[in-house]
């Protein structure tokens, strides 16, 4: 129970309200319970096809009008034909025929381009000293065996410990796993024992589902 409160708190962070994290959370959860039959869309401009996914979702999506203007009006149209599909799914799908990403502003799902949503950052901070403590073990005689023939001698298997990720090899495995604008829009650094990551909030999801792991795997 403590580890889920730890995470909570990770994820409510600086740059986002407690609020607007819950209002995020319960949009994605929508969107990928929602199950839809059949999705159809015959030369439909894609604000239409969002409304009509969002409607079906029971969510809120807002498309970014700025976004829009610098797309082709004929390349804004989508045709489409799915079945037994996510909403969730379904939107990936008809943003990414588009050039359009998530993005999350002001309690709502909101579609823009890359670049802007790579330029709406927060910022978080999570506890890593979990993970990069090192338990004190103290080692049982290591196992010997004699071989069948005698002179054959002693055999020793040595100890496999392998010693847990310092915050650097962290870091290096975030920057490597999760896309996202290293070392420009986005950030990421060790203040102790804490990553302070100044990052789109979707990027943060990836950072705190990999710590996940690495606390798993422990």
């Amino acid at each position: 129970m403590a580890m889920a409160l730890v995470a909570l708190v990770s994820l409510v962070a600086p740059g986002v309200s407690a609020n607007d994290e819950l209002k995020y959370q319960r949009i994605e959860s929508k969107l990928k319970t929602k199950r839809l039959d059949t999705v159809k869309y015959e030369e439909v401009d894609i604000t239409e096809v969002v409304k009509d996914i969002a409607k079906k979702a029971g969510v809120n999506i807002l498309v970014d009008k700025k976004a829009l203007k610098e797309i082709d009006e004929d390349d804004r149209v989508i045709e489409l034909e799915l079945a037994d599909i996510t909403a969730d799914n379904a939107l990936n799908i008809v943003i990414e025929q588009v050039g359009l990403v998530r993005s999350y502003k002001f309690g709502l799902l909101f579609l823009t381009t890359k670049e802007k949503a790579q330029e709406r950052t927060i910022l978080r901070s999570y506890d890593i000293r979990d993970i990069t403590v090192k338990i004190k073990d103290f080692p049982s005689p290591k196992l010997r065996l004699k071989g069948e023939d005698a002179a054959s001698g002693i055999i020793e298997f040595p100890d496999q410990e392998d010693d847990p990720p310092d915050a650097d090899e962290i870091i290096e495995m975030i920057e490597e796993s999760v896309e996202a604008d290293w070392g420009g829009t986005a950030s990421v650094r060790e203040v102790k024992g804490h990553l302070v990551v100044r990052a789109p909030r979707d990027v943060q999801v990836e950072v705190a589902k990999l710590l996940a792991q690495l606390r798993a795997s422990k």
